[in-house]
């Protein structure tokens, strides 16, 4: 009698466990929206008020600064986006947190063509064994940053299996690599087709 009563409890702890992890779950995503949404609108005040509440404790100070990198990124808000890789130099960051972000630094500075500021951040990833997108950052450093073009092959075969979202940045990766080879019939041809897979895009 009194083992079924023990296992009884612990069911219903693990059920109540259950429910307080779905319910975080749920506020974290909700708050999370509400931030993205004031951060699209440009609302200072909105962000600043959702912060604050109480949803937005499940949030760390990192998880609302990506929220807003994120969004500059999709904005292309670059004066907004140096300002916060500047607070994020300034934080200390967990594995996690860099292994985020830094990738994100790493093709913001390859966007602008600041070849040392990404050759950093290359390094800063390089420290990790495994990250998110490892090869991808592995080729982009060759052929930007290097004036490489050991990943050609590669990056070619990889056009396969790649998005349509992403294919015409492969495009140009892959231009890049044929003009660091001296190719330049073939560059000009993948920068063609990432120009009009550009464009395809634009226009769904």
């Amino acid at each position: 009698m009194r083992q079924d009563l023990l296992i009884l409890i612990l069911v219903i702890l693990a059920d109540i466990v259950l429910v307080i992890e779905v319910l975080y779950f749920i506020i974290r995503r909700n708050t999370s929206n509400k931030l993205i949404q004031a951060a699209f609108e440009n609302d200072e005040n909105k962000f600043e008020k959702v912060s604050a509440s109480l949803g937005a404790k499940t949030l760390s100070d990192f998880d609302k600064k990506l929220i807003r990198y994120n969004v500059a990124d999709i904005r292309k808000d670059q004066v907004k986006k140096e300002a916060l890789i500047r607070e994020f130099g300034q934080m200390e960051l967990t594995d996690r947190q860099k292994k985020q972000i830094y990738p994100k630094i790493f093709y913001h500075y390859i966007d602008r063509n600041r070849k040392q500021e990404a050759k950093a951040y290359y390094q800063k990833l390089s420290a990790f064994n495994v990250f998110s997108n490892k090869k991808d950052i592995e080729m982009t450093y060759d052929a930007y940053v290097a004036g490489g073009h050991q990943y050609l092959d590669e990056a070619l075969r990889s056009l396969k299996r790649i998005s349509k979202q992403d294919l015409p940045a492969r495009e140009r990766l892959i231009a890049r690599l044929y003009e660091n080879k001296g190719i330049h019939a073939e560059a000009k041809k993948y920068e063609r087709l990432a120009e009009r897979h550009e464009a395809e895009l634009k226009k769904r």
